[in-house]
């Protein structure tokens, strides 16, 4: 009975890290104009869904999770401190940092927000994120979803399945990635598993 619930507990925590696959993350660190670090400053995250609020930790870190990709302004407060403002884009599975540097309240402030994509400084992991608008205008034979990985840095067309014949096997996103071997490819659909194989061909 134990190793029957063990395995379920295994299946449940699986299958809930497949689903967060389709959302993004925001970590940063609050410091005043010295660089000394602000503990228990709050930081709260507007934009596509309900605000979320945190507290940094006694290291100035905050960290905000399970956020649907999209434009989000970010603030961060303390008592005696000037408000800071930042408007930032997360992208699909993107762990985004954005920092702040609260000066003393009561000083001249100018305050700029600016809606960028953040660079990834948090995982080493590559990824491209192909926007609506190309997704909507660009040219797509049958509106084939996988032409859109030609876009993509470092993906080379294989016009072959690894079974040795051609496409008409029905094969699709058969793509090699970074010089990886097509069977090696993943395809998740809003965070689940959406592979088919058969006969050693991923499918």
């Amino acid at each position: 009975m134990k190793r029957v619930l063990a395995v379920l507990a295994l299946v449940l925590t699986s299958a809930f890290a497949h689903a967060q696959v389709d959302r993004a993350s925001l970590t940063g660190t609050v410091k005043d104009t010295t660089n000394a670090v602000i503990p228990n400053a709050s930081v709260t995250i507007t934009g596509p869904q309900a605000p979320q609020s945190t507290k940094t930790n006694s290291e100035g870190v905050y960290l905000i999770q399970s956020l649907i990709p999209g434009r989000y302004v970010v603030e961060a407060e303390f008592s005696g401190f000037q408000k800071g403002s930042r408007a930032v884009i997360l992208e699909v599975g993107q762990k985004g940092n954005v920092d702040f540097n609260l000066g003393i309240q009561g000083g001249s402030e100018t305050v700029s927000v600016e809606a960028k994509r953040l660079l990834n400084t948090e995982q080493s992991s590559l990824g491209t994120v192909i926007d609506q608008a190309k997704v909507a205008n660009l040219p797509l034979a049958i509106r084939n979803w996988d032409d859109l990985l030609a876009l993509v840095p470092g993906v080379q067309g294989d016009r072959f399945t690894e079974q040795g014949g051609g496409t008409s096997f029905g094969r699709t996103g058969g793509v090699n990635v970074h010089g990886t071997r097509s069977l090696q490819n993943n395809f998740t659909l809003d965070g689940v598993d959406n592979n088919s194989i058969s006969e050693n061909v991923q499918e």
